[in-house]
């Protein structure tokens, strides 16, 4: 078993050295949050990772959880782990102090969040679905139904979900069916069924509350006639709870992720599922998409982190592995180097880090903008929030994407190793698979950046962000170890704005089918262009920084995150030359493939 899962001191570069987090101070929710507090809460989170949830992480895997007469039964230590994140606060950490909370930012809380995940994000991830299912309540719901569901949720006694897929829905919200009628005593009666629900149900909680989307009836057709409920398992009612009429019907057998439950629930099969309305009748949709932006950033977090434990596993067996000598060398009398002395193999772990620090890099850089998007006012607070939505799908689809292949690359350094289940390579290439269909798939965050995030306010997110890439462009310029890096980045920028623009052409002038069809495509140019940002940065600050290291050590990490930079650029950022060539086309292969074709 690997001894370690993630980097702290790579957290404490971004946080302290690139994004300098302290200066949220100047807001006043966040002034208690100064170096050592930072710190002090990194460390108290990688103390409870190593105690709770990296020890069980395989356990959860062999002893997946499982569906018996009625009842969904999983690990006990999923209970235990659920409780000691409780304990320490960490569910509660975004409210206010007056209500059990820690004003924690977001940029910090993500950052423990990324060392949960990577610890084992199947027992994690129950934890913070409560937090963003009790941030609904907290944010839109009425005081009763705050003080009646947050405390338990808060306490790890009580688990929350987000219930918005059903079985002919899918991705379409706007197809939902599930309905709620109201009722004299002021709650609702909902009628349906939900698939794929996260933390659904287990035994691992006393209760789950569910933040569902229904239709109440005769509301308008499509998005616009969504509402919002609370709906629990057990109602609390005189001080008890009660059957809810919420029924698992069984839960999904996964290729990865065994311990964490994906649930199929009905609901009023006996006409006595109430539920609760959430704020006002009909915007439903709008208050999810809250929970929804942030479990974006929270899915991409899960792939970085898996992919962080994945680079460590493989990392630690490329420095004990010994096999074949260098190429060079045909005296077989010499003893075998060990396998990170093979090029090959060190471009695989390049590789590897290149995703999972680039990834860490952007996700706490759109955590930042949604600090000062939520707290700061007039134009910082506007751009930041123009940058965190052109971002958002990049930030959940490059480390869910790009994560898949780094694991792979890790079975990789392993050989026939990796492939067996004496190591954790195997369950990690499993796990992070659905990080690319959480929280709706590529496909739809590629039509989401293209349709609608380049194009928001004329284009002003989009300028925005150039102005941002050109900056750090221009700093690296200065140096002459990171010139040529600059010029690669800024080669990468300038494609990146041909090809929006003839795609802007095309979405004047042709259906959007057309400009639309290699969406996907775009989203992953446009993803290697910013996350070559966010390398040239760490390079730019490592470079100031490295004058000054005290230690070897240190010298050693800055000169580490120069070379790494220079390995995206030189091997990672090319990728997006036949991508331009694909997308400046005039053949539009995959609109134009008749279905009957494929066959």
């Amino acid at each position: 078993m690997p001894t370690e899962y993630i980097s702290l001191r790579n957290l404490r570069f971004l946080l302290h050295e690139v994004f300098q987090i302290e200066q949220l101070q100047k807001y006043d929710r966040y002034e208690g949050y100064d170096k050592e507090a930072i710190d002090l809460s990194l460390d108290a989170a990688k103390q409870l990772a190593d105690q709770y949830l990296f020890p069980c992480y395989r356990e959860m895997d062999k002893k997946k959880a499982y569906y018996d007469n009625g009842e969904v039964i999983v690990l006990p230590a999923v209970r235990t782990g659920i409780k000691a994140l409780a304990d320490a606060g960490w569910i509660a950490v975004p409210d206010d102090y007056d209500q059990g909370g820690q004003q924690m930012p977001l940029t910090l809380l993500n950052t423990g969040l990324s060392i949960f995940y990577a610890a084992n994000a199947n027992l994690a991830a129950n934890a913070f679905l409560t937090q963003g299912a009790a941030n609904l309540i907290r944010t839109f719901g009425a005081p009763e139904l705050q003080a009646q569901y947050i405390p338990s949720m808060y306490s790890g006694a009580w688990q929350g979900t987000m219930a918005l897929t059903e079985p002919q829905a899918g991705s379409s919200l706007s197809d939902i069916i599930s309905t709620a009628s109201p009722s004299a005593e002021g709650y609702y009666r909902v009628k349906g069924q939900k698939i794929f629900i996260s933390g659904g149900d287990h035994n691992a909680v006393d209760n789950v509350v569910h933040l569902l989307l229904a239709r109440i009836e005769g509301a308008p057709a499509g998005t616009k006639g969504i509402s919002l409920f609370v709906v629990p398992k057990f109602r609390p009612e005189n001080g008890s709870l009660v059957d809810n009429d919420v029924t698992t019907a069984g839960i999904y057998g996964k290729m990865g992720q065994k311990g964490y439950v994906a649930a199929h629930l009905m609901l009023g099969e006996k006409d006595d599922c109430r539920a609760y309305l959430v704020g006002e009748p009909h915007k439903g949709l709008s208050y999810m998409f809250r929970m929804m932006n942030e479990a974006r950033i929270g899915t991409g977090l899960m792939a970085a982190s898996t992919a962080s434990a994945a680079y460590y596993a493989s990392l630690q067996y490329a420095r004990e592995r010994t096999q074949g000598r260098h190429p060079s060398n045909k005296d077989l009398h010499q003893a075998p180097v060990l396998i990170i002395e093979h090029a090959d193999v060190r471009r695989m772990l390049l590789f590897q880090k290149a995703v999972v620090e680039g990834s860490y890099a952007l996700l706490l850089q759109c955590s930042y903008y949604a600090d000062v998007a939520q707290r700061d006012s007039g134009a910082e607070a506007a751009k930041a929030h123009l940058l965190l939505e052109i971002l958002t799908p990049i930030a959940k689809s490059y480390p869910a994407e790009q994560g898949i292949h780094a694991v792979s690359a890790g079975m990789q350094v392993l050989g026939g190793a990796g492939y067996t289940d004496d190591f954790p390579l195997e369950q990690y290439y499993r796990d992070i698979r659905v990080n690319a269909i959480y929280e709706g798939t590529t496909t739809i965050h590629g039509l989401d950046i293209l349709g609608r995030k380049v194009m928001m306010e004329n284009g002003r997110a989009a300028q925005l962000l150039v102005a941002e890439i050109e900056q750090v462009i221009k700093q690296a310029e200065d140096s002459p170890k990171l010139r040529s890096m600059a010029q690669s980045l800024s080669e990468g920028s300038a494609q990146l704005q041909e090809v929006t623009g003839h795609l802007l052409k095309l979405a004047s002038s042709q259906p959007a089918e057309v400009f639309l069809a290699d969406a996907t495509l775009y989203l992953e140019l446009f993803s290697y262009v910013v996350i070559g940002w966010q390398w040239l940065k760490q390079a730019v600050v490592a470079e100031q920084n490295l004058a000054t290291a005290g230690t070897a050590d240190e010298q050693l990490f800055y000169e580490s995150k120069i070379q790494t930079c220079k390995y995206y650029l030189a091997y990672e950022l090319p990728k997006i030359a036949g991508l331009r060539i694909r997308l400046l086309s005039d053949e539009h292969v995959s609109l134009e493939t008749d279905p009957q074709l494929l066959m």
